[in-house]
């Protein structure tokens, strides 16, 4: 990214933050506007030019002009973003609760509910819908560390949930799941209730090789518990998978097969994987594999068909449709300070701040009190930070969060991971925009068993 006080322009006008996409070419046919959440196209006779010279600061009229008709010259104040960045001490914890917990997206209200008693989930939630006033949707968050916590809780949940919603407010519930949970028990309870379920399958494994190269030996443990849920959730399934020997592409295909509609991956850097040994070419593959995985949702969504939601990238994607620029922080002091109306709300770092410890993460890492300082801030000046899953500035980030915290290598995947949604997201402006509209819909809201109304308590039996 290039820093918007490295160039200092005639009379007030400023460069945005602004990041050129490189082709392996060395040309530079879309660049990243951090401010606006905007992918610009770079004219043809400019491509090979523009990013050396915002790198080196030497733009002559032709490129000061295309700056200024395309807005990345500007005379707006800088604030914006960074905004968001000052001013942490001011938020308050309100009824033992972290400011982390609950977020709002547009006029969605989503709350996490973690490892919960019933009791306390059921005060929680009353918490939550009692702050739900202008929300059109309230999206609860369920997990007991990937446990089924059985099927009179999650009743008892849904019903109490969906009778104190307010009138015309739907409710939606998401429970995470281990694939070791799932029982042909467990998938007839979780299939006559108003859920939608994330499913933890694990490693997904590799290629073997010689005689066996087309096989995975031994059988993924978690495939059965997949078939089982995708036979009785259908769209309300969604499958998380980490890829540490396993390929992209692989899994991709895999999901295609299966029938598979919302796909999310993580994928562990070298150091992470085995003997932690350096595999030259691997982010090489990554990057192409997540190049072609646009492609071809791309490529469906012109044929009018929905694509596999791979939600690495949509979820990026749908960040940067709903992004707008920061000016200030929502909540007054001794209020409930979490709740803000954008995609972007409370960076970890002033989780930090506040001395909230965070829980452990999926790959059995700790992470540790926040010490203030720099180190709270570890995406500052990555051209990445406002879309990022991983970044401290997208706190409480959607359902997808990683905890890990960032290091080189491990942003390097993150970074072209935004690189590709990026991309994507430049193609979507030239598709049908129903169609773009139909499929992010159906992947963020999931329509259907999932969203509660008062008239679907009465086939529910509750215990008391």
């Amino acid at each position: 990214m290039f820093p918007v006080t490295a160039m200092p322009m005639p009379g007030a006008l400023r460069l945005r933050a602004l990041h050129p996409l490189i082709e392996g070419d060395g040309s530079c046919g879309l660049i990243y506007d951090l401010e606006r959440g905007a992918v610009v196209e770079v004219p043809e006779e400019l491509q090979f030019h523009i990013a050396p010279a915002l790198e080196m600061g030497d733009l002559d009229e032709t490129v000061l002009g295309w700056l200024a008709n395309e807005d990345l010259l500007t005379s707006e104040g800088g604030a914006g973003w960074n905004a968001l960045s000052e001013g942490g001490g001011a938020l308050e914890l309100t009824g033992g609760w972290s400011v982390g917990a609950i977020y709002r997206v547009d006029d969605e209200l989503h709350a996490r509910i973690e490892q919960a008693r019933e009791e306390a989930a059921l005060e929680i939630i009353g918490f939550v819908l009692q702050q739900s006033a202008g929300a059109s949707r309230v999206k609860l968050h369920l997990s007991w560390d990937g446990a089924f916590p059985g099927s009179g809780v999650l009743e008892r949940i849904v019903v109490e949930a969906s009778r104190q919603a307010p009138p015309h407010q739907e409710i939606a519930f998401e429970l995470t799941l281990g694939a070791r949970e799932v029982t042909p028990a467990v998938a007839d309870i979780l299939a006559g209730l108003s859920l939608q379920v994330r499913l933890l399958c694990g490693s997904y494994p590799a290629r073997t090789e010689g005689f066996y190269a087309d096989r995975r030996i031994p059988a993924w443990r978690a495939e059965p518990a997949v078939r089982l849920l995708l036979d009785r959730l259908g769209e309300r399934l969604t499958v998380h998978c980490i890829l540490d020997q396993g390929r992209l592409l692989d899994v991709w295909e895999w999901a295609k097969r299966t029938g598979i509609r919302h796909l999310d991956t993580t994928i562990l850097e070298d150091s992470a994987v085995g003997d932690g040994a350096e595999r030259p070419g691997r982010l090489r593959e990554t990057r192409n594999d997540l190049l072609a995985v646009c492609d071809e949702m791309g490529d469906a969504l012109t044929a009018q068909s929905l694509p596999v939601d791979f939600k690495p990238l949509t979820r990026i994607v749908d960040r940067l449709m709903r992004s707008e620029p920061l000016d200030r922080l929502y909540g007054e002091r001794g209020s409930f300070g979490g709740l803000m109306p954008m995609a972007d709300v409370y960076p970890r770092s002033f989780l930090d701040r506040l001395d909230i410890r965070r829980t452990p993460s999926l790959w059995g890492e700790e992470d540790v009190e926040g010490a203030g300082g720099d180190a709270d801030f570890p995406c500052q000046g990555c051209w990445a930070r406002h879309v990022c899953s991983h970044s401290t500035y997208v706190a409480a980030s959607q359902e997808g969060e990683d905890l890990r915290d960032p290091s080189e290598e491990r942003c390097t995947l993150w970074r072209t991971e935004v690189e590709a949604a990026l991309r994507f997201y430049h193609r979507l402006a030239h598709a049908d925009p129903l169609q773009v509209r139909r499929f992010f819909d159906d992947s963020s809201r999931e329509p259907g068993p999932a969203l509660v109304r008062r008239e679907d308590l009465d086939h529910l039996r509750m215990p008391f």
